[in-house]
């Protein structure tokens, strides 16, 4: 099913271009699935403190704070947002003024199309310059979180890598627009409630 949607999104694309599209869909299905895993992760830290917070109630001597579980809860946070949003600008799920694009014409909703992803990939192409440069520097200085003494170049690269790919994923948007293939993969979408 999922190769069929992928052969028939990239229809409409040349060789090489198919294999770029194709590969760039396997790219947003595993940044989801790594978006999803860091919100696993980012849960299960939040249950051990709760965890931890009612078996101090029974006794002082299991209860305390996880020292590291705020500094860790915002590293899992921001690559969720990174990597998430990587793999909902292809499932289609950012947020579009869909009223304004159903009231113009073709040719003018393609140029309104265009013109956003282009702005998308500027800003999130400085995004992943400037999250880069952070990880240069944190590795550069030897950088160390001040809570668990993480080197800070390892969180700033995991931002600097879903930034990035954000950033594929909006270039990537531009060529769809531009050969006339469909910009989003029903495939990746999540179910809504009803269904």
């Amino acid at each position: 099913m999922r190769s069929a949607v992928l052969s028939r999104d990239s229809a409409g694309a040349g060789g090489g271009a198919a294999a770029l599209l194709r590969a760039s869909d396997r790219i947003a299905a595993l940044s989801g699935v790594f978006a999803t895993l860091c919100l696993c992760a980012l849960l299960l830290l939040i249950l051990a403190g709760v965890g931890r917070s009612i078996l101090g109630k029974l006794s002082p001597d299991w209860g305390g704070e996880i020292t590291i579980a705020w500094e860790y809860s915002a590293y899992l946070m921001g690559a969720v947002f990174m990597f998430g949003a990587a793999a909902g600008l292809r499932a289609g799920s950012h947020v579009r003024v869909s009223i304004l694009l159903a009231r113009t014409g073709p040719a003018l909703t393609l140029l309104l199309e265009v013109l956003s992803t282009v702005i998308g990939l500027l800003v999130c192409g400085f995004l992943a310059w400037s999250l880069f440069n952070f990880t240069l520097r944190a590795w550069n200085n030897d950088q160390l979180s001040s809570g668990s003494l993480t080197p800070l170049w390892v969180p700033d690269a995991v931002l600097a890598l879903g930034a990035f790919l954000l950033a594929l994923q909006m270039a990537v948007r531009l060529l769809r627009l531009v050969i006339g293939v469909p910009t989003e993969d029903d495939a990746l979408k999540a179910g809504s409630v009803s269904e």
